[in-house]
């Protein structure tokens, strides 16, 4: 497969160039592109006056005199819930990783290493299966990195990453897990997105865009929010609730499930009792979202449907169909409608032979590529103390926007427009409309291709 073209990444470290870095190291420049694994979709930063070296650390020395380079494969982890109720979305994880990995093994590898995936199946995501994952991982498999789309609410497989000095990146997408990681100073724990709480905080503004310019009437000022019983569900809910009771909404409806739940209709009964004028759902396994779609349609009220993220992965749609029409929902991590991001999704398509989802596919591709080139750097992926530190001052862009961490020690991506007002430091919390089945996305600029339409149960 050809490769893929994107933007080219600068290198730097604010006093000489990469070429004149590279051969101070002893390498020509050319071996020291090729580490880098440049080519292809996204660019990487770095800056702060840090140095690399090129030439790999793993070269030994013999008695003989002669040199001798390991040129074995270099294993990283992948925990995913490859089987169970989560595995639409592992397969996204997967795949976004696999496809980083055989462009970056094309174009030479790391340090003409090539790359090879070691799987942690963590199926129903219970906290043991995490712990077992990493032990595995680390211990036994010796990977040089590991990536999660999930992670343990409580942090409980940081440690065994910490201890090893493993760069381990997740998509949990839970404040919990970087404080977790700021608290005890980890510093090999990245979080590859903003966090949860934006979600909330994000959508009161948006909502009150639309109805200042006219696009939306609230039948009323109320809300209904129905959560998942997950700190992550409930986190979401919790903050768009404050946000939106900060306006002067109220909220006669707030409900929790267990996921996963397909049966909707006690709590739809309490929403069709006192129709409100937004529906806010924080549930975010697709199957769940969809049944709920359905189930509201069959007899809809005048309100709109907001459904965090699940929306996200194709397997809602699918199920979904056309009750999912006119739904509006939200990721702190999406693909990109721009080139990158097109051409990410072809390549995806072309590989796999259907659609990617809009969020762990290409968040998950970014973050390989985005630690292969940083570990090319450093010369050695093994050389976790110099890989780490070389992380910390990294912007790189990637097809889900611009991977910048908010501190040194707050080690999560900031978010745009939330956070940073400039789409080339941030991430974008991207909002979508399904509209005719096709995934719109109508927020924030420039990535906008639409604009938000009522929806078709709206008399």
């Amino acid at each position: 497969m050809s490769d893929i073209d994107g933007t080219n990444g600068e290198l730097g470290d604010g006093t000489g160039s990469a070429t004149d870095q590279s051969a101070s190291a002893g390498v020509s420049r050319r071996d020291f592109v090729r580490g880098l694994t440049a080519t292809g979709l996204g660019g990487l930063i770095l800056g702060g006056g840090i140095g690399y070296a090129a030439a790999p650390k793993s070269a030994a020395t013999p008695s003989g005199g002669g040199a001798t380079v390991d040129t074995s494969d270099i294993k990283i982890g992948s925990v995913s819930p490859v089987t169970g109720p989560y595995s639409g979305d592992g397969q996204e994880m997967t795949r976004g990783q696999q496809l980083a990995i055989d462009e970056i093994n094309a174009n030479g590898g790391v340090g003409g290493r090539k790359l090879a995936l070691v799987i942690g199946d963590v199926s129903d995501l219970a906290p043991e299966n995490y712990v077992q994952a990493a032990q595995r991982l680390v211990n036994q498999e010796k990977v040089a990195a590991v990536f999660s789309g999930y992670c343990t609410n409580d942090s409980s497989e940081f440690k065994i990453y910490a201890d090893a000095g493993v760069p381990m990146f997740h998509l949990n997408t839970l404040q919990a897990n970087v404080d977790f990681v700021t608290q005890n100073k980890m510093t090999n724990i990245y979080e590859g997105c903003p966090s949860e709480i934006w979600y909330g905080k994000g959508f009161v503004p948006l909502m009150q865009s639309w109805i200042a310019d006219g696009s939306w009437k609230p039948s009323s000022n109320t809300v209904a929010i129905v959560t998942s019983n997950d700190p992550y569900s409930i986190s979401i809910a919790q903050a768009f609730k404050k946000s939106v009771e900060a306006i002067g909404w109220t909220v006669p409806v707030y409900e929790e499930v267990t996921a996963p739940n397909a049966d909707w209709g006690p709590i739809l009964t309490k929403i069709r009792s006192n129709p409100p004028g937004l529906i806010y759902v924080t549930d975010y396994i697709p199957g769940d979202l969809a049944s709920f779609a359905k189930q509201f349609r069959d007899a809809p009220t005048q309100s709109l449907l907001y459904q965090q993220y699940g929306p996200s992965v194709p397997e809602y749609l699918q199920l979904a169909k056309e009750a999912g029409y006119g739904v509006v929902w939200s990721t702190t991590i999406g693909t990109l409608p721009d080139d990158i991001g097109k051409t990410f999704l072809d390549y995806y398509k072309n590989k796999y032979g259907s659609d990617a989802g809009l969020s762990q596919a290409g968040g998950e591709y970014d973050l390989v590529k985005l630690w292969a080139q940083t570990a090319a750097m450093a010369g050695d992926p093994y050389n976790f103390e110099l890989v780490n530190k070389l992380l910390k001052k990294i912007t790189y862009r990637g097809v889900s926007g611009t991977y910048r961490w908010i501190s040194d020690t707050e080690l999560s991506v900031a978010p745009y427009p939330d956070l940073v007002n400039d789409p080339s430091l941030a991430m974008p919390h991207l909002t979508y409309q399904i509209q005719d089945g096709v995934q719109v996305p109508v927020f924030p600029e420039p990535y906008a291709k639409g604009k938000f339409q009522s929806p078709p149960w709206f008399k």
